[in-house]
C-alpha cells in the first residue's frame, strides 16, 4: 500500500461517516489558546460543543462581561481555524477553578509515572499488524506509532482512565461513555 492511498483512504472514510466538521471543529477547541490567545485562555476553557454552541467555563462574571464584548471576534476566529462556519455561539458559565489544597495536605507524593515496558507477545502482535505494509520506511512509522501508542494507554490506564463502552476509546472523566458517546463534544 502507498502512503498516499492510506490518506486518501482515511479522508473517504471521514466523509463518508460524516465526520469532517466534527474533527474541524474538536481540532479548533484543541487550539483553543492559539485560537484566542494566552490571556483569555487562562480566564476561559470550553468544555463542551453541541450543535454550534460552544459552552465556555470562565473564572468569573468580569471575565464574563469582557468575552461577551469579543464573542464574534472569538466566533469568527473558531470558525476560521476550523475552515468551516461550524461555530454560532458562545455560551459562557462561571466555573472557578477550585483552590486546591497543597498536595501534601490532601495525599501523599504519588511516584512518576514509568513507562511500561511491553512483553514480547505484544510487540509481536504489533508487528503482525504492520506486516502487509510493503514499504519498508512507513512499516517502521506505523509500528513506532503502535508501540507508542500502546504504552500511552496502559499509562492512561494506571492514570485511571475508563474504556468507554460504546466506542471502547480511554477517556479521563466519569461514567461509562466517553465526553463524545455522551453527545458533549457533538
Amino acid at each position: 500500500m502507498q502512503p498516499d492511498l492510506i490518506r486518501d483512504i482515511l479522508d473517504e472514510t471521514v466523509d463518508a461517516l460524516g465526520l469532517r466538521d466534527r474533527l474541524r471543529a474538536i481540532r479548533a477547541l484543541l487550539n483553543w489558546e492559539e485560537v484566542v490567545g494566552k490571556t483569555v485562555a487562562a480566564a476561559a476553557q470550553p468544555e463542551a460543543l453541541k450543535e454550534g454552541k460552544v459552552f465556555i467555563a470562565v473564572k468569573s462574571n468580569a471575565w464574563i462581561q469582557e468575552l461577551r464584548f469579543q464573542q464574534q471576534t472569538i466566533l469568527q476566529r473558531l470558525n476560521e481555524y476550523a475552515g468551516s462556519p461550524i461555530f454560532n455561539e458562545l455560551v459562557f458559565r462561571v466555573k472557578p477553578r477550585s483552590r486546591k489544597a497543597s498536595r501534601s495536605e490532601t495525599q501523599p507524593e504519588q511516584p512518576p509515572i514509568v513507562e511500561p515496558e511491553l512483553d514480547a507477545a505484544t510487540i509481536a502482535r504489533l508487528h503482525s499488524l504492520t506486516e502487509p505494509i510493503t514499504d519498508a520506511e512507513l512499516r517502521a512509522r506505523v509500528t513506532e506509532y503502535l508501540v507508542a501508542y500502546h504504552r500511552l494507554a496502559q499509562i492512561r490506564r494506571q492514570l485511571g482512565w475508563r474504556e468507554c463502552v460504546r466506542c471502547g476509546c480511554l477517556h479521563p472523566g466519569e461514567g461509562s461513555e466517553c465526553p463524545f458517546c455522551r453527545g458533549e463534544l457533538v
